[in-house]
């Protein structure tokens, strides 16, 4: 035991720990002394307290949770409600989802979607026929990024050519060669003409959605969220009930953006207001990410620019928050988009500019990124290198190079995107760790950052980005991981076996010995 202190302040000892806390590159056998829902020591003498309750561990490995630093928790949630098209790799497959579902649904209901990719199925566009089986129930069908949507006759016959002009410029609606719409429809044509239409689930529905995604966060390991929300989604994420500590992003965007509520949340240990978000361009995979040239496969086409950034207001955009103490937050996917954004964080007077995502970086882009914060997601660098080729041609292998972002000296911390790509944290370890593509293939290996750097960037360093205290160190809070198998040595073989959230276990099953027992939390 410590020196000076006092045994009746330890509830919980966890022995035999092999602990990696972010201090060194590998875990190192340790004791974990655990009181009042901190880390009190971590000690390497073996303590005698027969008193106390004890959970040995057997040499597990122990890290802290995991800190996803993006992800769309609402929306995540709301997935978990509709129809899944992640695994159709065929139209026929694609059409077959929809009309089982159209069949199990009431009349007068929308039938929602979301995660379609074209590359499952080579590549071409899927449009409004593909859903002729719902016949006149709408339909609406996001794209795996969410920045594209497919809808049916029934849907567009609720949409006037007026709408269609309000969003030039900003967004795009897709038509065949009549000059019809095809039903795809990208960017602001997607948020701000197909979003107001669909009905909206009722609060009691997404609270149980919630709910559901906070036991799939918590068992696999994820102790802390940075997720992108609108004010009107506060109550619904707030009235959930415990689950991962919370860090709030605001999505709410138009111009005069009201940023005073905010100020009325009071900050705690397990949730907070930290940032408000522009989004500067769209995606890759939508080719809609605003790069320096064209798409090699889209000749004339090089992306968007969206809200403040194609407005002109962006500076203005990002001084306003500096007032009520947040970040701006800047999605930029692109080449261009990033340059933009990094205009702006040298131009920033307050709480430090985060660049979300960040994925196309030239090597000329390297010196500026020296203390930049950057929000990024391995899980997109895997999967956009299975496109990247026929998208960019030779600069796709400037696709998030995170040993090069790392060693630039950028301020970088993980995140998934859920539900803009399946949620696994340990798939986002892998991306970054192997530098391999989403079928397994090595894509710039060269580019791979260690086993400590990806752990350091999915917990420390989310934690300092939702503004959380870092977790399993000596005062900090007792949040980690119990490991089957090594993360450190094999990220396929190893697995999450127990999460703890303030010294008490909140998912997965681990026995203690004769002193203590943690009971199963699933």
């Amino acid at each position: 035991m410590t020196h000076g202190m006092d045994a009746s302040s330890i509830d919980l000892i966890v022995l035999n720990a092999r602990v990696w806390n972010g201090n060194g590159s590998s875990p190192r056998l340790s004791h974990l002394l655990i009181g009042n829902q901190r880390v009190l020591d971590i000690v390497t003498d073996t303590p005698s307290l027969p008193s106390c309750k004890c959970l040995d561990v057997q040499h597990a490995v122990v890290t802290p949770g995991f800190v996803d630093a993006h992800l769309h928790l609402t929306l995540g949630a709301e997935t978990l409600l509709h129809v899944d098209l992640s695994e159709v790799d065929s139209r026929d497959a694609f059409e077959a989802r929809i009309e089982h579902a159209h069949l199990q649904m009431d009349e007068g209901q929308w039938l929602i979607a979301a995660g379609w990719d074209e590359s499952s199925w080579g590549g071409s566009s899927p449009d409004r026929n593909w859903l002729r089986s719902a016949g006149d129930r709408p339909v609406v069908c996001w794209r795996c990024d969410h920045h594209a949507v497919l809808v049916n006759e029934p849907v567009l016959r609720c949409l006037s050519a007026g709408d269609f002009q309000k969003v030039l410029g900003r967004g795009r609606v897709l038509r065949g060669h009549g000059g019809e719409p095809t039903g795809v429809l990208l960017e602001a044509a997607a948020w701000e003409l197909i979003n107001p239409l669909v009905p909206r689930l009722s609060e009691a529905s997404r609270a149980e959605a919630i709910v559901e995604a906070h036991a799939r966060l918590l068992k696999a390991g994820v102790t802390a969220v940075r997720t992108m929300e609108y004010q009107r989604d506060l109550n619904v994420l707030m009235a959930a009930g415990e689950g991962p500590r919370t860090a709030m992003v605001i999505l709410d965007r138009t111009a005069p953006i009201d940023l005073g509520w905010s100020n009325e949340i009071s900050r705690t240990d397990s949730f907070g207001i930290v940032g408000y978000k522009a989004f500067l361009d769209g995606t890759i995979g939508s080719r809609t990410a605003r790069l320096r040239c064209d798409y090699t496969d889209d000749p004339g086409n090089r992306g968007l620019w969206l809200e403040h950034a194609a407005d002109g207001t962006l500076s203005e955009w990002s001084r306003h928050g500096a007032e009520h103490d947040l970040e701006p937050a800047m999605h930029a996917i692109g080449d261009a988009a990033v340059d933009l954004a990094l205009d702006v964080v040298a131009d920033v007077d307050g709480p430090p500019a985060v660049i979300e995502h960040a994925e196309l970086i030239p090597e000329d882009v390297l010196p500026r990124l020296a203390g930049v914060h950057l929000s990024v997601q391995p899980t997109h660098r895997a999967e956009d290198a299975m496109m990247s080729a026929g998208r960019l041609g030779q600069r796709s292998d400037r696709i998030l190079p995170l040993r090069d972002m790392f060693d630039a000296g950028g301020v970088i911390s993980f995140g998934t995107d859920w539900p803009i790509v399946p949620f696994d944290p340990l798939r986002t370890l892998r991306s970054a760790v192997l530098a391999e593509r989403a079928d397994g293939v090595p894509f710039v290996a060269d580019q791979a950052v260690k086993h400590h750097e990806a752990f350091f960037a999915a917990t420390h360093a989310g934690a300092d980005r939702c503004g959380f205290e870092r977790s399993l160190l000596p005062g900090g809070p007792a949040d980690f991981l119990v490991w089957q198998g090594d993360p450190f040595e094999d990220l396929h073989t190893a697995s999450v076996q127990a999460t703890f959230m303030n010294g008490t276990l909140v998912s997965g099953g681990l026995q203690g010995d004769d002193h203590g027992r943690a009971t199963d939390a699933s």
